[in-house]
């Protein structure tokens, strides 16, 4: 009979070949790292990103790729960008600093920056700024945008203002030879170009419209938000009446016009001048129009325009504050990010080692529209929709025949007192 052999029973491995659970499991993120796939970046971040820039195809691939960028430079960086519908945008912002739920990151309106900042949501970047050499470079107007109470709490983006943009082919059939460079010039020409199915001058006074092209008037008469109701606010409310009520040569639909209406009626031809901002340019392009933009014509106590646009800004509560602001420097500081977005973006160069660089010329009337920025001026507050209601409720009232001038401006002031203090 044979007996099988018993085997000897297993014995432990010696200590020094025993490998700890954990640092299994580190020597075999190590392997992976160093062999297929790609390394796990141990302290990846994750930032929130909201916007309404995705008006066009071509702005929306612009903040893409810019997103796109950063991260493949930054591979421990996760940017979620949320697009939202510019109707929606200020009330969904409204819903997060009620739920405390404020994005990394968001690009705002100008307009609404000191609301914004005085419900105490926003970063104040003012330290940040103290040490950032490319603040000095943002033209005063544009630094004074992202100001509030004598702190920064954002980094500029898009900058835009108006311009009086008038059809070459119009000015030579009614021989005008230049656009008019004074409010008297402008009536005369809006006068002369105003023909059967052509008006001479068009802008929107719909809404906030109203006020943003009332308020550059005011300035140029010598007057302010504060003082509406005195002389040069009677004066720039009766030359808007001038144009519409006595000489006709500007339409009465303006009181139901936006800038997308004046931008219509001027790239078919019906309008020989248009107060409008750069962004019109792809669509006056895509008409084959012939047409250019000049400063706005001068009042008694010189030119002035309204600076608009937006900026990027961080909300205060955000975890990630370091990463988020190395993401607007980011954005700010490279060249190469400026340039593609501001093209996409239809907006002008608003710093001054930039105002003169043709990378920024992405359309031939860009210089026309940069010749605004120097004077623009930024009237905004933390109340300023109601600003804004209150001077476009006076300016319509006059436009519409409900109050002369006098009497307009007056209601105007009363209304502004409280909103003002």
């Amino acid at each position: 009979m044979i007996q099988r052999a018993q085997k000897d029973p297993p014995k432990d491995p010696p200590k020094y070949a025993r490998t700890p659970p954990l640092l299994a499991v580190v020597l075999l993120l190590a392997v992976v790292a160093c062999g297929g796939g790609d390394p796990v970046p141990a302290d990846r971040v994750t930032l929130t990103w909201w916007d309404y820039l995705d008006h066009s195809p071509m702005a929306d691939q612009a903040v893409g790729q810019l997103v796109k960028r950063y991260q493949d430079a930054h591979p421990e960086v996760e940017i979620r960008r949320t697009a939202i519908p510019r109707a929606d945008f200020d009330a969904k912002l409204a819903q997060a600093v009620a739920a405390g739920t404020f994005p990394d990151i968001a690009a705002v309106d100008v307009a609404a920056l000191p609301r914004l900042a005085g419900q105490d949501v926003l970063a104040d970047l003012t330290p940040r700024y103290s040490s950032w050499d490319v603040k000095d470079r943002f033209l005063e107007p544009v630094r004074a945008s992202v100001r509030y109470q004598d702190k920064f709490y954002g980094v500029p983006l898009r900058t835009s203002t108006t311009a009086l943009l008038y059809n070459r082919d119009l000015f030579a059939a009614g021989g005008v030879a230049d656009p008019p460079r004074t409010w008297e010039e402008l009536r005369a020409t809006a006068q002369a170009l105003t023909v059967s199915g052509q008006w001479g001058l068009c802008f929107a006074a719909n809404g906030g419209a109203a006020t943003a092209n009332f308020l550059p008037l005011l300035w140029q008469a010598g007057g302010d938000v504060t003082d509406v109701g005195a002389d040069p606010g009677v004066r720039a409310l009766s030359f808007v009446d001038g144009l519409v009520n006595v000489d006709r040569s500007a339409p009465p639909d303006v009181l139901r016009w936006n800038d997308s209406d004046v931008e219509r009626e001027f790239a078919a031809g019906r309008c020989a001048m248009m107060v409008n901002g750069p962004w019109s340019a792809p669509a006056l392009n895509s008409a084959g129009l012939d047409w250019g933009a000049a400063p706005l014509p001068t009042g008694a106590a010189g030119g002035g325009s309204l600076l608009g646009g937006e900026a990027w800004v961080l909300g205060r509560a955000g975890r990630h504050a370091d990463r988020a602001w190395d993401v607007l420097r980011w954005l700010a500081e490279e060249r190469d990010n400026a340039t593609e977005f501001g093209a996409a973006l239809n907006a002008l160069p608003n710093r001054s080692d930039t105002v003169d660089d043709l990378a920024w010329r992405w359309d031939p009337n860009v210089p026309a529209f940069i010749g605004q920025l120097a004077g623009a001026r930024v009237v905004y507050g933390p109340r300023y929709p109601e600003v804004s209601a209150a001077i476009s409720t006076m300016v319509r009232q006059v436009l519409g025949r409900e109050r002369p001038a006098a009497q307009a401006a007056q209601d105007g002031r009363a209304a502004l007192e409280p909103l003002l203090r």
